[in-house]
């Protein structure tokens, strides 16, 4: 067997369940989700240097590791439910989920005030597998909901504290230079065949007695004992005299490394969803409005939070983040119609007072046979203030852009989702 670093095999897993503390890792309500090619989190480090010092030379001669934090992108072409409720409901931060019918759950968001939202736990594997990460302190810091050519589609940028575990593992372990087996300190190597074993040591290496250079050891075995042997092919040297191996490999997993189960869901397509303006929402359904589907050219529903991250001067020696607020919140959405007539380019000649609602209906798959629930969601903006609205061409034909602003409307704070699907436990 060989370790596969195909992008394809990788994983990523989201835990629905809100973390009680930022950073303290969930285990509980998680899920793997299928992602497009890209999506993931990876660590940004900040790394400083010396050069601005005089010191008497040109290139610096020290490296500091000061601060580190998380970021990410996860996006779903055709977006699901269960991914569409989890961005949602993390970035506006309030939640709550009743059972409509047997084992179906209808989900209602609605913005927090907070300045500080709630934080998630996510677990990715790179190939299979190259190596597990997880995330712990992680938050959505942005979305675009776009209405593709046949789908919905649906990206997310992702933000965190920067507080990572890994499964793999480097350790000195001192032996003879003559040794042709070199035991670990206390690990036992992953793996339930030899061969498995072998995979996840990497690398094996030493200097001889008096050596300036390494000597890469080839392993030829690797026992399941705790901890584990490893057997070499040949001795570095013929001394007796004590030298540094330096070992790479994963030891036995923790349980995070296992990865839960997916979630069976419709994607939500193109020709299911409905967009209806001017209509007036009562708490419970949108009432009257126009819906716009034959002149619709495209539509797109952004979100930002402008999170701030930064370390705190708390004593713990840690280097990733002990704070997120967020500084801001906006939301725009960007239309494209055919012009037919003036009434969008009226009211975008009065801003002061030409207000609109924007409704989004997004459905999929009937969830139970026979149930009347459907996989979906339902996005309101009770009121929207309309930035621009210039007249472009295309493909030959008039359209006008429709740039609007999310308002507050004095009810919702601006906005009001309903989401159903057979998942439970978000935010809890």
């Amino acid at each position: 067997m060989a370790k596969n670093f195909l992008e394809s095999l990788g994983r990523i897993a989201l835990f629905r369940a809100k973390e009680t503390s930022l950073g303290e890792a969930q285990e509980n309500g998680g899920v793997s989700m299928d992602f497009d090619s890209g999506s993931g989190m990876s660590l940004s480090r900040e790394i400083e240097d010396d050069r601005e010092q005089i010191r008497g030379k040109e290139l610096p001669t020290q490296i500091y590791f000061s601060f580190q934090t998380a970021q990410g992108r996860l996006s779903q072409k055709r977006v699901k439910p269960d991914f569409l409720t989890f961005v949602l409901g993390y970035f506006f931060g309030n939640l709550s989920s009743e059972e409509v019918s047997s084992g179906i759950y209808q989900h209602t968001i609605t913005p927090s005030s907070s300045l500080y939202l709630p934080s998630f736990t996510l677990v990715q594997r790179r190939g299979d597998s190259i190596l597990k990460e997880r995330y712990c302190g992680n938050f959505i810091e942005s979305f675009s909901l776009e209405l593709g050519e046949s789908w919905i589609g649906l990206s997310a940028e992702l933000k965190g504290i920067g507080k990572r575990e890994v499964n793999y593992f480097q350790e000195v372990v001192s032996a003879p230079a003559n040794s042709t087996q070199i035991t670990l300190s206390a690990n036992r190597v992953e793996g339930d065949t030899e061969a498995e074993r072998m995979e996840n040591v990497f690398r094996v290496r030493a200097k001889d007695v008096g050596a300036s250079f390494w000597t890469l050891c080839q392993v030829s075995g690797v026992s399941g004992d705790t901890p584990s042997v490893i057997t070499l092919t040949q001795p570095v040297g013929t001394s007796s005299d004590l030298i540094d191996f330096h070992i790479d490999y994963i030891p036995q997993e923790p349980s995070w490394c296992q990865f839960p189960a997916p979630l069976d869901e419709s994607p939500l397509r193109l020709v299911d969803a409905q967009i209806i303006v001017d209509g007036y929402f009562d708490g419970s359904e949108v009432q009257g409005g126009e819906t716009i589907s034959q002149d619709l050219l495209s539509f797109t529903i952004q979100g930002k939070n402008d999170l701030q991250i930064r370390p705190l001067a708390d004593g713990s020696g840690k280097l990733w983040a002990g704070e997120v607020i967020r500084s801001s919140r906006e939301i725009t959405i960007k239309l494209s119609q055919r012009l037919r007539n003036t009434i969008l380019q009226w009211q975008a000649d009065h801003p002061e007072t030409e207000r609109i609602s924007v409704y989004l209906k997004v459905r999929g798959a009937e969830i139970e046979p026979g149930s009347g629930y459907y996989f979906g969601a339902d996005i309101i903006f009770p009121e929207c203030a309309i930035i621009e609205a210039p007249i472009s061409i295309s493909d030959k034909f008039y359209a006008q852009e429709g740039d609007l602003l999310v308002m507050d409307d004095g009810t919702y704070s601006g906005v009001f989702i309903r989401t159903w699907n057979q998942a439970t436990g978000y935010l809890s």
